[in-house]
Parts: structure tokens; C-alpha cells; sequence
């Protein structure tokens, strides 16, 4: 059985998955299976794969996003610990058997690394990352819920008994899906941290990490649910983190301002109207939002779902 199961979502990857399959068909040091999850591709992903015959293992699926092809990975993983690698990055050929090494011996059921980060031209590489959400429950979750200390999933493992736990990935949270992923694991578990580079993590200019818009509303979707999740499983709520939804509210307000996300802040203002949330930052969103024309201009996008479906 191996030790470790590298599942790879991939949606219309054909022009980049080689290079990463052979990045985690290169790992050592650990007994590794390769899965790649084809999550309904178009382009011609499930031929690119097939070169490497019986060396991974591939999986066609209808296409239903990110999060759902990562747990049907998992659920055929024979792994002790999972990792989710993205369709277009790279593992380091010793990353994956230290961040196991770590968590091992820290006793952890869970470890993350730095990552090489590719930034947009003409900018160069960067190394990005902290060791500060490795700790004990519920220290990695505080530490992870504003701003997520594991850059992308590729850059950690889980073991499979937390992962089953966690219940996978929210479909609906993209693209945060992952901090919310990394939350649920600090309530449950601990995180170690390996102080080494373990991935390379590719720049595109779609890439669904700069989604500001999604990234605001389905991370204000994930907050709010998440002392549901803990209340339904009987975990502790931590002191530092908050539950107050008028005050998670009011922080997406105006962080849609902020970051110009118009086309958010209309459902925004609704939801406070509903709520009876009043104060000076969200009527000068709303004053700011009728000068630029309001929702007539800037209509609520059809991807927007409800915070509690």
C-alpha cells in the first residue's frame, strides 16, 4: 500500500498536466500512487495523461469543479496521507517525504512548506509562506482564517483520517475552498511545518486565487457556515476567532470596496438591509455604490450563491 496519494483535479489541463504528473511521479523517499481526477476536460487532458500508463492512475468525471474532483480523488486514494496537487504546479522531488517526515514526528495530522511562487512577468520568483499555523487545535485554524498560511494545497498533506473528519471540500467555496479545507483541519488536529521549499507554484493570468470577487463572497459564505459545522460536530468555538456574522458582514463590505469588487457589493448592501446592520463604513459603501452607477450598472453576477443554502 502506498504511503502517501497524490491527487491531481485537472480541467482542461492537456497543455501543462505532463510536466506536473512527472513532478509527482518523480517524488523519492516515499512510496507514492498518482491520481489525476479529469474533471470533465474538453481539450484533450485524458490523452496527455495516458502516456504514463499504469504509472498513474486516471479518473474521467462530468465536470463539477475543483473541490469535488479533489474528493473523488480521494475517496480512491489507498494512501495514509493525501496531497492535492494543482493541475499546472510542480512538487519538489523531496518535498512530499518531508513534510510526512515533520508531521510525523511532531505527531501532527497535517504539514505544509514554503512554496517558489512564479509571479506575473516581469516580476520574478518569490518564496512565499509562514511556519506560524503550526501548532496544536485550534492555533492552526486562528492562524489560518483571515489569511491562509498553506499557499495552495499542493503544498501540504493531510493524513487520510483528518481528511475524512474535515468531510473534504465544500463545492461552492471556490476559490476558498482550501482555507476553508485548512480551518476545519486546525479545529481538529494539529499542523506541523517543514522550513523548506516543497513546491513551485506557476503564475497564469486566470488563475482562481485572483478572483477577488469570488474570493470575498464565497470566503463570507464559508465564514459564515463554519460555526454550524463546529456546533453540528460538537467542537469547541476558539475565543480569538469570530462568530459575529453583522461584524463578517461589514468586513466584506468593505473589503469589496476596497478591492473594487462593484459587482458584489449590491448583494452585500442587501444583506445588511436584511439584517438591520447599519453604520458609517457600510453607508459610505452604499453612497460610494450609487455613485458609480449601483446595480444597474454593476448587477449581481449569476455565480452568487445564498450564504446559507
Amino acid at each position: 500500500m502506498p504511503t502517501l496519494s497524490i491527487v491531481i483535479p485537472a480541467h482542461n489541463a492537456a497543455g501543462f498536466i505532463e510536466e506536473t504528473v512527472r513532478s509527482a511521479l518523480a517524488v523519492g523517499g516515499v512510496d507514492c500512487e498518482v491520481i489525476v481526477v479529469d474533471d470533465g476536460s474538453t481539450d484533450g487532458t485524458a490523452e496527455a495523461c495516458r502516456i504514463f500508463g499504469d504509472a498513474i492512475r486516471l479518473k474521467k468525471i462530468p465536470n463539477g469543479g475543483v473541490s469535488r474532483a479533489r474528493n473523488i480523488g480521494a475517496e480512491a486514494a489507498l494512501g495514509s496521507w493525501f496531497l492535492f496537487l494543482d493541475s499546472d504546479d510542480r512538487l519538489q522531488a523531496d518535498g512530499p517525504a518531508a513534510l510526512i517526515g515533520v508531521a510525523e514526528k511532531e505527531r501532527a495530522q497535517a504539514a505544509y512548506g514554503l512554496v517558489r511562487e512564479q509571479r506575473k512577468p516581469p516580476l520574478g520568483p518569490r518564496i512565499t509562506g509562514q511556519n506560524h499555523a503550526a501548532g496544536d487545535s485550534p492555533l492552526p485554524a486562528v492562524r489560518n482564517y483571515w489569511r491562509c498560511a498553506v499557499i495552495t494545497p499542493g503544498s501540504a498533506v493531510v493524513h487520510r483520517e483528518l481528511h475524512k473528519r474535515i468531510g473534504g471540500f465544500v463545492s461552492g467555496f471556490e476559490p476558498m475552498e482550501d482555507r476553508d479545507y485548512w480551518v476545519k483541519a486546525g479545529l481538529l488536529g494539529s499542523c506541523a511545518h517543514a522550513d523548506q521549499v516543497v513546491l513551485d507554484k506557476t503564475w497564469r493570468p486566470v488563475s482562481a486565487g485572483k478572483m477577488d470577487a469570488r474570493r470575498i463572497w464565497n470566503g463570507l459564505r464559508s465564514r459564515f457556515r463554519l460555526p454550524k459545522w463546529c456546533d453540528k460536530r460538537e467542537i469547541a468555538w476558539p475565543e480569538d476567532l469570530p462568530r459575529d456574522e453583522r461584524a463578517l458582514l461589514e468586513k466584506a463590505v468593505n473589503e469589496a470596496v476596497w478591492c473594487r469588487c462593484w459587482e458584489i457589493v449590491g448583494p452585500l448592501l442587501r444583506a445588511c438591509r436584511a439584517r438591520g446592520l447599519r453604520s458609517f463604513w457600510i453607508a459610505r459603501a452604499a453612497a460610494e455604490f450609487g455613485l458609480r452607477g449601483g446595480e444597474k450598472r454593476y448587477p449581481a453576477p449569476a455565480w452568487i450563491l445564498p450564504f446559507d443554502d
